[in-house]
């Protein structure tokens, strides 16, 4: 295993897309920190800050990014 996956980190802070489709999320739109994505009956609107995924809005639950 590599120490700097494309799963596990992003280039120069800018969002990781790959680390949500790794998680079953199917992202719909992205445009700059935001995407909205959705897994099953599940739809989330997210923001990439601090390294990470967190949720901003949408319907369903999220146990875990």
């Amino acid at each position: 295993m590599q120490p700097t996956s494309p799963i596990l980190a992003s280039k120069d802070g800018e969002p990781n897309i790959e680390f949500l489709q790794s998680k079953g999320w199917a992202v719909s739109s992205f445009t700059g920190h935001y995407c909205v994505a959705w897994r099953g009956r599940d739809e989330v609107v997210l923001e990439w800050k601090g390294g990470g995924w967190h949720r901003v809005g949408g319907r369903g639950a999220i146990d875990e990014l």
